[in-house]
């Protein structure tokens, strides 16, 4: 059982870590290469797939609408309270922006997911 729960939660975990550790920097270096909102939506559209994988067991059939829901629910609160922890960095602020660009990035990877299974022919399949 542990196992099972390691499988499939760790990586969520583990990159829920790194986005916290990045969002404590003042100014994380990253900003350099590309603005902002661009790497709020990639971060969040690898944790929506991240959070949907977790909460479906896998990717390689399409999740349950479930699974989907509370997979979105927890990275978009996970995002909006990643936010409010950004407001207390001295160097970054919260943005109602940033939240956006996250759900976007979040609703994309429900997306991404539904084309890439449908493509697959396992959208039928729960």
């Amino acid at each position: 059982m542990i196992l099972s729960f390691l499988r499939w939660w760790s990586p969520l975990l583990a990159y829920m870590v790194v986005i916290f550790l990045v969002s404590s920097a003042s100014r994380p270096s990253l900003l350099q290469y590309a603005p902002d909102y661009m790497w709020h939506f990639f971060g969040y559209f690898v944790m929506g797939l991240l959070a949907i994988r977790a909460f479906a067991r896998g990717l390689k059939y399409p999740a349950g609408g479930k699974a989907a829901l509370f997979g979105v629910m927890l990275a978009l609160v996970y995002a909006v309270s990643n936010e409010w922890h950004q407001s207390f960095v001295p160097g970054r602020v919260a943005s109602l922006q940033d939240i956006t660009a996250d759900a976007m990035g979040i609703i994309s990877a429900v997306v991404a997911l539904y084309i890439g299974w449908s493509l697959k022919g396992t959208a039928g399949v729960s």
